[in-house]
């Protein structure tokens, strides 16, 4: 089976970059004070690396690694999930 079967698989190489995963993720909006703290809390936890390594990515996050957009595609695609399979009142935590 080729592995561009499903748009999943296609989706799945397709970059996504900070700033797109936070406007999709982060529940501060951005135009709040604060936004940017949750945003680095999110990319953080989201590519496993710490908030003080996401903040010096600069403050568009132009300097992150290329890598992270994979890593960011691929919590983005788990997060759509979640959201459709599990109950409202799943525990997040």
């Amino acid at each position: 089976m080729k592995y561009d079967s499903y748009i999943i698989d296609v989706l799945s190489r397709l970059p996504l970059e900070p700033l797109e995963y936070c406007r999709r993720w982060v529940e501060v909006p951005s135009d709040e004070r604060g936004y940017r703290k949750a945003c680095v809390t999110a990319l953080a936890e989201a590519t496993g690396l710490s908030p003080r390594t996401v903040n010096d990515w600069g403050p568009n996050f132009e300097r992150r690694p290329d890598h992270v957009l994979h890593v960011l595609r691929m919590a983005d695609m788990l997060n759509q999930i979640r959201k459709i399979v599990l109950p409202p009142d799943y525990p997040q935590k």
